[in-house]
């Protein structure tokens, strides 16, 4: 058993939470899940659901993965994703993570976990299969909402996100907030304006998305194995963000006026050589 489980708090009744498998699994797994969730997120969620996954790619160092959703009340919402070796694992962390998650509304939080912290690392980035094997598996076109970076960030912690595309209420800029360390944030703009950048924010740099194709892209996290690269659509001038899934393939985000015909590309596709841009 992982030490991270010992955070998961003694078991008291609370609403049975729905719990969606896919893949092979020890037959008690979804039991395991709510009992440990129940005393979190029971008494205080409208509703909750968690996805566990085995991922059947071969080669996968931590190939579960759990991710639960909460609904709050007055329209909240918090999600936790964690990836582990083996179920006892899966299960401790995503405990952990979920009572860190809850953290940022203390309020939904039982009072004896609200001063509760974890000491673990944050959650590693998920690991890529070979370059030769990696394949884009899903395109996210999307329309990025208005806001201020204040509120791109209380999203970008509650929801567990590595980064989190809106379009910034004052500049009107396709932006990008990504976490640089506790506390510490990067806004990502195809031309930076400090403009949206209140001065009572936490500690933020901004700084410009490189130009280069999406073909570029994925040459470059091909070659370094970064978890993600945000850039400057050469053709376009959009913001986009290829990046790493937790099955070792990529995922691709952008908005959806950006991304242009040559992308739509059924799920499985890759793009080599030099491509179309």
């Amino acid at each position: 058993m992982s030490t991270q489980s010992q955070f998961a708090p003694p078991l008291r009744p609370g609403a049975s939470i729905p719990v969606s498998t896919a893949g092979i699994l020890p037959t008690d797994a979804a039991t395991a899940i709510r009992e440990h969730l129940a005393p979190i997120v029971g008494p205080w969620a409208a509703h909750s659901r968690v996805r566990l996954t085995r991922l059947a790619e071969p080669g996968l160092r931590r190939p579960l993965v759990a991710q639960v959703d909460v609904q709050l009340t007055a329209g909240r919402r918090v999600r936790a994703q964690v990836a582990a070796a083996t179920m006892s694992d899966a299960v401790g962390f995503l405990a952990s993570r979920t009572i860190e998650q809850l953290q940022v509304f203390p309020t939904a939080l039982a009072e004896c976990l609200r001063e509760r912290f974890t000491t673990a690392p944050p959650p590693s980035p998920p690991e890529l299969l070979p370059p030769s094997v990696r394949r884009i598996v899903r395109r996210k076109l999307c329309r990025p909402a208005a806001m201020t970076v204040a509120d791109a960030i209380v999203i970008l912690e509650a929801m567990d996100y590595r980064f989190h595309l809106f379009r910034e209420k004052y500049s009107r800029q396709d932006s990008m907030v990504v976490r640089t360390s506790p506390g510490r944030y990067r806004i990502i703009q195809p031309r930076p304006n400090p403009i949206g950048l209140e001065i009572t924010s936490p500690p933020i740099t901004l700084a410009a998305a490189e130009r280069r194709s999406l073909a570029d892209a994925t040459a470059k996290l091909d070659l370094t194995g970064a978890p993600v690269d945000i850039f400057t659509d050469k053709s376009t001038g959009r913001l986009h963000a290829l990046y790493a899934r937790y099955d070792g393939h990529y995922g691709l985000l952008g908005c959806d006026a950006t991304i242009r015909p040559g992308f739509r590309r059924a799920a499985g596709d890759r793009l080599a050589g030099p491509g179309p841009s």
